[in-house]
C-alpha cells in the first residue's frame, strides 16, 4: 500500500472572507488531521494503538503439554476480553538458539483479567522455553 500523500493545513490565508473562523477552528482541525495523517503513514505501533496484552512468560511443559507450574498473567490495564492468543516468539529460556519441535499453540482460559496457560502444543517436554505472546480483547 502506498504512503498517503502530502499533507496540506487548512490556513487562514486560504479562505480570506473567513480568516477569523478558519484561524480558530484550523488549530483543532490541523492538529487532529496531523495525527491521522501521521498515523496512517507507518506510526502505529502495536502496543501503543490497539486493545491488547503483549506479554512473556517461561514455562515447562510434560508429554501432554501441560505446564508443569501454574502459569498465568494479568491482562494489561484497560483490556477487558481476551478472543484469542497469538504466540509471537519462543526461545529456550537458558539457551536462546533453542527451538520448538513445531508450531506452537497455546490454550488459555480468562479469569477475572487473568490469562491461565492451559496447554501448549509444539515444545518438546522437560525444556524450559520463554514464549511471548499478544493477548488480543
Amino acid at each position: 500500500m502506498a504512503r498517503l500523500s502530502t499533507y496540506r493545513r487548512i490556513l487562514e490565508q486560504d479562505f480570506p472572507e473567513n480568516a477569523d473562523l478558519v484561524k480558530d477552528l484550523g488549530i483543532t482541525i490541523n492538529s487532529s488531521f496531523e495525527e491521522l495523517y501521521n498515523a496512517l503513514n507507518n506510526r502505529l505501533t502495536f502496543k501503543e494503538n490497539f486493545n491488547a496484552t503483549i506479554q512473556e512468560f517461561t514455562v515447562t511443559v510434560d508429554v501432554n503439554g501441560t505446564p508443569r507450574n501454574r502459569t498465568t498473567f494479568k491482562l494489561a490495564n484497560g483490556q477487558q476480553s481476551a478472543e484469542g492468543l497469538i504466540v509471537i516468539n519462543v526461545s529456550g529460556a537458558s539457551d536462546p538458539t533453542s527451538l520448538p519441535n513445531a508450531g506452537v499453540f497455546v490454550s488459555f482460559v480468562k479469569s477475572e483479567g487473568n490469562i491461565i496457560i492451559q496447554n501448549i502444543k509444539g515444545l518438546p517436554k522437560d525444556v524450559s522455553f520463554k514464549i511471548k505472546v499478544i493477548v488480543l480483547g
